[in-house]
């Protein structure tokens, strides 16, 4: 699987680039096998993950900010897409002959199936308690028009390829977008 690949080469070459580094703290110096930068999803997630592999390792977590999941993490600056690809437009480039390439679309969704795996054993073993608080479905939407109408249309016709995006919809109807999202729609001209 290319994403677990590319996951296991990341993290190595992270732990490779901060493994034994030496911090001074008082006139004393600590030892750390990881350091994670800054206190959100991804530094948490990344932190728990490597408790598990490397139960011995020492991992500090540094964060500028008064408390953890302030910047990114929080709900008000995240715009909550688990970045599982499906409405992330910049994940599948349109090809000079027109076509959509869909690969890193592919390797971000199975990198999220493995992120979602790890949720749930972590709930199973019961570190994790109540996945409804941190992760949901929710259906997700991107919204074009114009010329962008052509390029969305042909992604969804690439998306519809692979089993991971299956379930995805599209219309350019405008009573059918109305329904899924009908505060974008409201006030807009059908045409």
């Amino acid at each position: 699987m290319p994403a677990i690949k590319n996951t296991i080469i990341s993290m190595t070459a992270l732990a490779m680039f901060v493994s034994s580094a030496t911090f001074a703290n008082d006139d004393t110096s600590k030892k750390t096998d990881f350091l994670l930068i800054g206190g959100g999803i991804m530094s948490a997630s990344l932190g728990t993950w490597l408790q598990e592999l490397q139960p011995d390792w020492k991992q500090v977590m540094v964060e500028k900010l008064d408390g953890v999941a302030l910047e990114s993490s929080n709900g008000w600056n995240n715009a909550g897409t688990g970045h599982s690809a499906n409405m992330e437009l910049n994940y599948t480039p349109e090809r000079p002959d027109g076509t959509i390439d869909v690969s890193k679309a592919l390797d971000i969704n199975e990198q999220f199936m493995i992120s979602r795996q790890f949720w749930t054993a972590q709930v199973k073993r019961g570190i994790l308690h109540d996945p409804h608080s941190f992760i949901n479905s929710t259906p997700h939407m991107s919204f074009v028009w114009g010329d962008n109408v052509d390029y969305l249309q042909k992604r969804y016709a690439a998306l519809q390829q692979t089993t991971l995006f299956q379930g995805m919809k599209f219309s350019t109807d405008h009573a059918q977008i109305k329904q899924w999202a009908p505060l974008v729609m409201e006030g807009r001209d059908p045409q």
